[in-house]
């Protein structure tokens, strides 16, 4: 008899074993896949008073596999050296149209690129995701005769934004001496 209630009770612990590491399993599995990033579209403009300045060569979006999708571009700069950049950076949620959402930032190209310690701000944790993915490493004066982005793909584990689940559009605005050069539109969208 109390060999019956050994084995059984072995065979209970085995069994509420296993549906633990089953349930933490399932548990852990979802939590992995339940944020996503991900590229749902890339316009790039040249605008009417860029005058030559530089030319979009390629701006497309690669899906790489279900849910990941890589952003490539770049630009031919045909003015050097270039002194003076600036950016506009902007974000739009999508609800009834674009609208302005939380950030719309102006800021020195040339001394956040120079400035391994710039202040912590959007503009630096955006330009920080992208950078090891382009050519974004030096500062002014911009002498390399084209500007890239090469396969950057959103990751959420690295591009935790505190942002609602939504579709959203990052707009950069490229600006030389003063002018406006070019306009990048970013699409994504946030799942939860």
């Amino acid at each position: 008899m109390l060999q019956v209630r050994n084995s059984k009770w072995k065979l209970d612990r085995k069994m509420r074993a296993m549906w633990l590491q089953l349930g933490l399993w399932m548990l852990l599995n979802e939590a992995a896949h339940a944020r996503l990033l991900k590229f749902t579209n890339v316009k790039c403009l040249e605008l009417p008073t860029n005058a030559g300045f530089c030319r979009y060569d390629y701006c497309r979006l690669k899906v790489v596999r279900r849910n990941q999708v890589e952003l490539s571009l770049k630009v031919s700069l045909l003015q050097l050296p270039i002194t003076n950049l600036t950016t506009r950076l902007q974000c739009f949620q999508r609800s009834d149209g674009y609208r302005p959402f939380v950030y719309n930032i102006l800021f020195d190209f040339c001394k956040l690129m120079a400035a391994r310690k710039y202040r912590l701000s959007f503009e630096r944790f955006v330009f920080d995701t992208i950078r090891e993915h382009s050519n974004f490493n030096h500062s002014c004066p911009w002498t390399e005769n084209y500007m890239m982005v090469d396969k950057f793909a959103l990751d959420f584990t690295k591009v935790n934004m505190p942002v609602p689940t939504g579709v959203y559009r990052l707009d950069f605005t490229f600006y030389a001496y003063g002018i406006a050069r070019t306009l990048t539109q970013v699409f994504f969208e946030k799942l939860d």
